[in-house]
Formats: structure tokens, C-alpha cells, sequence
């Protein structure tokens, strides 16, 4: 297997080091140490030519643009650890910003390349993402042709209701398909009895997390202390897989539910507990799998 260290020597590419900021992409290559500014990661791309783009996260705006342009070619590397690139700042007696971030992850990424990976870990992953973030869009459509729907009985609202409803199941059939290609998945299907395309969307887009964040961060990550209207979207397809266990009858979560409803406590409240108790147990199976390597 070839070493993070030898990817820039790739196709005589330049290795480019990322930081996202105040709407701006601060840039800066391997064989300069001026810092430039882009509006977007597509202009960047088109200026420097990059074979690597070494960042430390990327945001979630930014997830299909960088899907579009890995299919070219670019291979995007990113922290593994946050905390390392907040140490080096600290270590070098700098302020956090922008311009400093990009300079630490320059250090950082030719001190030790190891502590990086692949933002797309396999193309297995990349197909999930894309196909979940379709199904994502598809089902907010869905829930507007519904409301159409009622509104009107015309046979050619209903028989368009009809038809997206059946491609939007065609599609979450055939994303369960691709997911269990994803050893998370396929594990998480295996011993939690869980699929969809909902956890589908949240182990091929947020596997680092769950492999790397401790248990209270990563359910502020997807918004347990929130209320619901707050919430991100990760945490609004966690609470919509909780509502499918309670529906379909999980013997695991559906008790939960139960037992949390008959010490008083509200729908909603039994929901959350149920959320937050598969994002504990994915979560286990996902550092179970790194262990696994």
C-alpha cells in the first residue's frame, strides 16, 4: 500500500494545504509560503492544479464539491485528530486563525503524513454519500408532494405522489444495497438489526466522528441537547432511524422506549432516549471496527 508520504510525489501534482474561513478558502502550496486566498474550493482547484489537498475538516457545504472534483483525480487528505492541529498551535505560541491554521497543517502534514487520511476512504463509501444526500433532497420533495396531495385529489397529483414515492423506495433499496458493501454498515445491520438510508447518510458521511469523538461531544454533534427545530440534519436522520425502531417494533430499542414511557416521561423524551442509545451503540461498533483497522 502506498504511504501518505509519497502522494505528492503523484503525478508531479502540488500538495496544497486548505482552511475554511469568513466565506473565503485560504491556501497555501509545498513549495511556497505565501498565503493565498480563493472565494471557493473549485477556483482554488482551478489556479493551483492540486494532486493533494491536506485539510483539517471539511465542511458540510462543501462535501459535493469535493465528491465532484476527488472523481478528477485529487485526492483529499484530512486530519485525523483535531486536537492535533489546536496542540501545534499552542506549541508554537500562536493565536488561532485562519492564516495561522493552514501554516500549523502545512507543519504538520510533512512532520508526520500518518496522522492524516483519505477524506473518501473507499469509492464503496463516496457511492453511499452521493446517493444518500439524493435520497436526502428526494425526501424532503416527497414530504411537499404529500401536502399537494391532500390538498387536491386531480388523478394527476395523485398519480405523481405515487410514482415519487415508489423511485424514492426504489432508491433507499437500492442504497441498503450499496451501504453493506461499508464494513459499518454492513456490522451495524449485522448486530444492531438497523438499515436504511438514513443510517446510511450518517455512517458515510460522519464515520470519523463516530470512530473518534468521545460520548458528549458526539451527541452535541448531532444535537441531543437541542430542541428539535435546532437540530442539524445528522441529528434530524438520528431521530427519524429512532422513530423507524418504535414503528417497526425493534425488540431492542422499541423496549427502551416503553420503559422510558412508563416512567412518565413524553413521547418526544422516550424518542430522544432511543436516538441517543443507537448513536452509543454505533458508535461502539465504530471504534470496534477501528480497532479492527
Amino acid at each position: 500500500m502506498v504511504g501518505l508520504a509519497s502522494v505528492s510525489r503523484q503525478a508531479g501534482g502540488e500538495v496544497v494545504y486548505v482552511d475554511f474561513g469568513r466565506n473565503k478558502v485560504y491556501a497555501i502550496t509545498d513549495e511556497s509560503s505565501e498565503i493565498l486566498v480563493f472565494n471557493n474550493l473549485a477556483e482554488l482547484v482551478e489556479k493551483l492544479r492540486p494532486t493533494v489537498v491536506v485539510l483539517d475538516s471539511l465542511p458540510g457545504k462543501l462535501q459535493n464539491t469535493a465528491a465532484e472534483l476527488a472523481k478528477t483525480g485529487i485526492v483529499f487528505l484530512r486530519l485525523k485528530d483535531l486536537k492535533k492541529l489546536s496542540e501545534e498551535r499552542k506549541n508554537n505560541g500562536v493565536k488561532k486563525s485562519d492564516e495561522n491554521d493552514v501554516v500549523m497543517l502545512k507543519t504538520l502534514f510533512r512532520r508526520d503524513p500518518d496522522i492524516f487520511q483519505p477524506l473518501f476512504e473507499t469509492p464503496e463509501e463516496l457511492t453511499v454519500r452521493e446517493l444518500t444526500e439524493e435520497w436526502a433532497t428526494f425526501t424532503s420533495m416527497k414530504k411537499v408532494a404529500k401536502q399537494k396531495k391532500t390538498a387536491t385529489n386531480h388523478p394527476i397529483a395523485v398519480e405523481i405522489h405515487r410514482t415519487h414515492r415508489r423511485l424514492v423506495e426504489r432508491l433507499a433499496e437500492e442504497i441498503h444495497m450499496e451501504a453493506l458493501k461499508l464494513p459499518l454498515y454492513r456490522l451495524t445491520f449485522e448486530q444492531l438489526g438497523l438499515k436504511g438510508p438514513a443510517l446510511a447518510y450518517l455512517l458515510s458521511h460522519d464515520s470519523w466522528a463516530l470512530k473518534t469523538l468521545p460520548r458528549t461531544k458526539l451527541e452535541t454533534r448531532y444535537g441531543m441537547f437541542s430542541r428539535p427545530w435546532r437540530m442539524p440534519l445528522r441529528g434530524q436522520l438520528l431521530i427519524r432511524l429512532a422513530f423507524a425502531t418504535v414503528t417497526n417494533k425493534h425488540p431492542r430499542y422499541t423496549l427502551i422506549y416503553e420503559e422510558y414511557r412508563q416512567k412518565g416521561k413524553k413521547h418526544w423524551a422516550a424518542i430522544l432516549r432511543v436516538a441517543r442509545r443507537i448513536l452509543r451503540d454505533i458508535r461502539k461498533l465504530a471504534r470496534k471496527t477501528q480497532e479492527g483497522g
